[in-house]
């Protein structure tokens, strides 16, 4: 008895899973298309982040993976048929130095910038503290700034995703559906998933730090962990941040929504996978934000959360085929939200249409590991 077949399969419906989908349907192959998620709808990473995107990195690869994928931001209101609207919001990124060394790295990052049409600019922390008032003086050396920078509603993003993935007769999502066994044979896959099995000729990983378990029954590996990360929400307040801020330093992302409140990511080293909030946490993250934005002292807390991401040994995306033919990845790196419109369209074209001359996915592909061609990002190594 023959299972039911599909010609792509994509374990994961975050941003990435989502966003390859609707580009592999836009390109009217008649492929039908799966997609799978253990969870619920925006349950996972692209649900429970900081929402921003930013041209202002320091490799050529990330400024054209975020340029692509802003311009789609800003058109995707039409192009996904969703006039509810995403929250867009492009007030800018200031990316903060609290060190001569982080200021130097900002200030050599700004040629690759401008030759690539990035509209950034170096402040003093002067300019920095005019920018935002409430910014702590505490160390402050300078920052650089773009204002085409900013942040989206990650569940729009991912509803209107979902929708116009489900207005396509040849592509079905479902949720609450677990891979539980992945094999090859005889040229295709055999997936056991809940609520029963699939064969597809393709198949393509989403799923950030569980790719690697997916992967060891057929013998390929990829070098991911699980990043756990927690955030603290405010209650709504008068504006005190308009550009998002992003501190080298102290490891620590500010955004204000629209609503008023402010929302902070703070990383710090942790293992595991659990989404809990851990019961430390204030007492870790709070002593930093107020050493960055003082003013932070008096405003109440509305809530925590946690989530878990992915990291790679160079804290760069996955993007590619495995040495499985047909089995392929696109593992985000903790950078799903901003990146997946370009991603999306890269994994389209790859796994579609067979495109392998992008030069983007010739430097993620996963076979750089093996190789020891680690891509080292300056943005991302500033201690």
């Amino acid at each position: 008895m023959s299972l039911p077949a599909v010609d792509v399969l994509i374990v994961g419906a975050g941003a990435y899973g989502l966003s390859s989908a609707w580009w592999m349907a836009k390109r009217q192959s008649g492929a039908r298309i799966l997609v799978v998620d253990e969870g619920e709808f925006a349950s996972g990473a692209s649900g429970r982040n900081g929402a921003g995107f930013r041209m202002q990195w320091g490799l050529e690869l990330n400024i054209r993976l975020c340029q692509e994928s802003l311009r789609f931001f800003e058109t995707a209101v039409d192009q996904l048929d969703y006039p509810q609207g995403l929250e867009l919001k492009q007030d800018g990124y200031l990316v903060l130095a609290h060190s001569d060394k982080a200021f130097a790295t900002l200030d050599s990052v700004l040629p690759t910038q401008h030759r690539l049409g990035v509209p950034s600019e170096l402040l003093d922390a002067d300019e920095c503290v005019r920018m935002v008032p409430g910014l702590g003086r505490n160390r402050l050396v300078g920052g650089s700034f773009c204002g085409k920078d900013g942040s989206i509603s990650p569940f729009r993003l991912l509803d209107a995703l979902l929708r116009a993935c489900r207005r396509d007769p040849n592509v079905e999502v479902r949720y609450r559906t677990r891979v539980e066994r992945l094999e090859k044979s005889n040229g295709s896959f055999q997936v056991s998933l809940t609520g029963g099995p699939v064969e597809a000729k393709r198949v393509l990983l989403c799923t950030d730090w569980a790719v690697p378990q997916l992967l060891a029954p057929l013998g390929a590996e990829v070098p991911v962990v699980s990043l756990p990360k927690e955030a603290i929400v405010t209650v709504p307040r008068a504006q005190m941040v308009k550009p998002i801020l992003v501190s080298l330093e102290h490891h620590i992302s500010v955004n204000q929504v629209d609503r008023g409140s402010i929302v902070f990511v703070v990383a710090r080293p942790r293992e595991g996978t659990s989404i809990e909030s851990t019961p430390d946490f204030l007492a870790y993250a709070a002593p930093k934000i107020t050493d960055l934005l003082p003013p932070m002292a008096d405003v109440p807390i509305l809530r925590t959360w946690g989530g878990v991401s992915s990291v790679t040994p160079d804290m760069q995306p996955i993007l590619g085929e495995t040495e499985v033919e047909g089995l392929y990845v696109a593992v985000s790196s903790f950078r799903g939200l901003m990146t997946s419109p370009a991603v999306g369209r890269m994994m389209a074209d790859l796994v579609i249409d067979n495109d392998t001359n992008d030069p983007i996915l010739a430097q993620l592909g996963p076979r750089r590991f093996k190789t020891g061609e680690l891509i080292v990002e300056p943005l991302l190594n500033q201690a």
